[in-house]
């Protein structure tokens, strides 16, 4: 999940303090969402990069998985 933090991050050209002041919070943070912040992500959390970085988050449950997501991470 860092790593495609990290990535969405640079494709919209924004420093990691540049995201934080889109989403209310310090540039250390993101740091840590960026390092893999561990299992305390929270989907709030992962709403307001979404949001900072004008993109969508979106949760499923899906009976079969796509061959191929994009700009996703694969849980399970």
């Amino acid at each position: 999940m860092g790593q495609l933090i990290h990535d969405l991050r640079v494709q919209a050209g924004l420093s990691q303090r540049e995201l934080a002041e889109r989403m209310g919070t310090t540039q250390s943070v993101i740091s840590r969402l960026e390092e893999g912040g561990g299992a305390r992500n929270r989907i709030d959390t992962l709403a307001r990069v979404a949001s900072g970085l004008n993109r969508h988050l979106v949760l499923s449950f899906p009976a079969e998985l796509p061959s191929r997501l994009y700009d996703a991470v694969q849980v399970a």
